[in-house]
């Protein structure tokens, strides 16, 4: 019975990862990546940024990148019905792609300036190879993250930039897992009355100290798990920049 039931946990895995092999690891830009020589200097200067999300995590990670480099930034939200949009059942890059550019879309119609750069993204978590969005009760928030400890967590986000003047615009897909040990069921009633996994793709908030001791290991960074990845910002603004000084 255990080797029967290791073997299907194992087989979950692989099809999982099957599904999503086109995009691990892979960039969505016409240069290569930047990140591994990441310049002192933000590649926008002085330009105007905004940051179209209304996630704590990602507003949490912007900021920290705005400290490190010295930038300033906005931030404002698509408000957009994110459900009637895209496939569920089909590739999960195709699916984060449109919604951060249905994302896009939106926050440019009600700006009154079109000037700048905009971030947006999007992200749901694979789990046993089907797509997890925010949940939709709390007893489905817990069945989320009880599932955590039976079989991993992937993600795969979306961050989109783009040149309000030119509407150019650059995308790259990121790829993660997160492996757990048995999650107790008092620690899984403790995040969830505490309520931040309600707002959170697979109610998965890897930086919530009440789940962290039981993560057993990443593949991928943890600012990609959790929807903004530094270097992946880094990329894109500095393509932006680039095709806008070449256009």
């Amino acid at each position: 019975m255990f080797a029967r039931t290791h073997l299907k946990a194992a087989n979950d895995v692989m099809l999982a990862r099957k599904f999503l092999t086109l995009h691990r690891i892979t960039r969505c830009l016409a240069t290569h990546r930047l990140h591994a020589a990441m310049s002192p200097t933000w590649p926008a200067g002085g330009s105007r940024l905004i940051l179209g999300s209304s996630s704590y995590s990602r507003q949490g990670i912007m900021k920290e990148l705005a400290q490190e480099y010295g930038f300033d930034y906005d931030t404002i939200t698509a408000d957009i019905d994110e459900q009637a949009l895209g496939d569920r059942t089909s590739d999960p890059a195709e699916l984060v792609t449109l919604l951060a550019q249905a994302k896009a879309d939106a926050i440019y119609e009600r700006l009154d300036s079109k000037l700048g750069l905009l971030l947006t993204c999007d992200q749901v978590v694979i789990y046993q190879g089907r797509v997890r969005e925010k949940p939709t009760s709390t007893q489905q928030a817990k069945e989320f993250i009880h599932g955590y400890s039976e079989y991993p967590a992937g993600t795969v986000g979306c961050t989109l930039c783009t040149d309000l003047e030119s509407r150019q615009s650059f995308k790259a897909v990121d790829t993660t897992w997160t492996h757990f040990k048995k999650i107790p069921a008092e620690v899984v009633d403790q995040m969830v009355e505490e309520g931040t996994v309600m707002k959170c793709a697979g109610a998965l908030t890897i930086e919530n100290p009440l789940l962290t001791p039981f993560i057993t290991q990443f593949q991928g960074t943890k600012d990609a798990i959790m929807g903004l990845p530094k270097s992946t910002v880094f990329d894109l603004v500095a393509a932006a920049v680039k095709a806008g000084k070449n256009g």
